[in-house]
């Protein structure tokens, strides 16, 4: 039978492992804890920057405070990477054009994902040259060819006032004639007139 020493000595030695095992576990769950918060903050686009940026429309845009900050964010990403191309035309009224704003941030996204993403690979960034960033140039070049930020004041070709949906008074006739009938509705005189408005005005 054990002499009381060998029992005390015993337990010391099994609560000196205990204390061990604790610590080697407090110290994985740090790490985890700091793990969970980096793919936290990268899927939220905050952390670091190294991220994507979060997923956001700029034309659904409703937070003025996260608007300004994607849109500061987007001037520098222009200034560190789209810009050192030179196809890459801007025009000084960029800004005053909600589709090239579009544009220019799904192309920032994507160029983030290419290279830095969960799915990052190096197809991704020869597709982000070869077939995104060039498609966007050529999209952007056909505003910036033709208009300039003078064009935007009141009275101008390039002023627009907010654009609605044409005939969208319609939709909800024209969702109840499809939902039970399967058809849609004739359109009435009102509907006619207003849709030849429309043509002409897009004409002009």
């Amino acid at each position: 039978m054990p002499d009381h020493d060998d029992q005390l000595t015993a337990l010391a030695r099994a609560h000196e492992r205990t204390d061990r095992r604790v610590e080697k576990l407090t110290g994985q769950v740090h790490a985890l804890a700091h793990e969970v918060t980096r793919v936290a903050d990268t899927l939220a686009g905050t952390g670091d920057g190294t991220g994507p940026p979060p997923v956001r429309s700029w034309l659904l845009a409703d937070d003025p405070a996260a608007a300004g900050q994607d849109l500061a964010d987007l001037c520098e990403w222009l200034t560190a990477v789209y810009l050192h191309y030179p196809d890459a035309a801007l025009p000084a009224c960029w800004m005053w054009h909600p589709a090239v704003v579009e544009e220019l941030t799904w192309l920032r996204g994507a160029h983030s994902a290419a290279y830095s993403g969960p799915d990052a690979s190096w197809a991704r960034v020869g597709d982000w040259h070869d077939r995104h960033r060039p498609g966007v140039v050529r999209r952007i070049a056909a505003v910036a060819n033709t208009c300039d930020l003078d064009l935007h004041r009141p009275g101008q070709r390039a002023h627009q006032p907010p654009q609605a949906a044409p005939l969208g008074y319609a939709a909800a006739e024209i969702a109840a004639a499809w939902t039970l009938d399967r058809r849609h509705p004739d359109p009435n005189s009102t509907q006619l007139d207003d849709a030849r408005a429309h043509l002409d005005r897009s004409h002009r």
